[in-house]
């Protein structure tokens, strides 16, 4: 059985809407051990509505959609190791953001799909992850992408994470804790 694979992942303001942290928390809390198909598209539509809602806010990303195998099933683990090995832990709470003085305050958001190869959805993502290079980081393009996640039947996911950093908002995500060189690969949005 052949893989693709679609990553998205989101920084977002986090000092500018105090709401979404806890919406894409609950996304995440709220998975029961077993679920069920459509229960685990619920989970991803509510938090892809939830960013889709607060898009003006997304200042960086970084999406992928491969359907080589091997690359596929390499970058779902490296993606999956983001979960486990707390990429984004800090030494101390960066205090509670304050929307109207004060550094901002950032959060991350990763969903990653291994997909079954050939499949619908398969086909559906690569059609919806045919952007010209000179779009790719765009933020209506992002826009696109999370709009278009419905595509997802997870009858053909053979494996997904997603996850949020960080879990509360006195620790979000400085400037400087994104300028690291483990962010790097989150780009500036125009």
């Amino acid at each position: 059985m052949s893989s693709s694979i679609f990553s998205i992942e989101v920084a977002a303001r986090l000092d500018r809407a105090p709401n979404l942290l806890p919406l894409l928390r609950s996304a995440i809390v709220e998975q029961p051990q077993a679920i069920g198909l459509h229960q685990k598209w619920l989970l991803y539509k509510r938090a892809s509505d939830a960013l889709l809602g607060h898009l003006g806010l997304i200042e960086r990303g970084c999406w992928d959609y491969f359907d080589d195998d091997a690359r596929a099933e390499k970058d779902f683990k490296m993606w999956l190791g983001g979960m486990t090995t707390e990429e984004g832990a800090r030494r101390q709470p960066s205090g509670k953001p304050d929307p109207y003085r004060g550094e901002p305050r950032y959060l991350t958001f990763t969903m990653t799909f291994l997909i079954v190869r050939p499949s619908p959805t398969d086909h559906a993502l690569s059609r919806l992850c045919e952007i010209p290079e000179q779009h790719l980081w765009r933020r209506d393009v992002f826009g696109r992408l999370l709009g278009g996640m419905g595509v997802i039947n997870f009858a053909s996911v053979r494996s997904d994470v997603m996850y949020l950093i960080p879990r509360d908002d006195d620790w979000g995500l400085t400037a400087a804790d994104l300028a690291e060189e483990k962010f790097h690969y989150l780009r500036s949005l125009r």
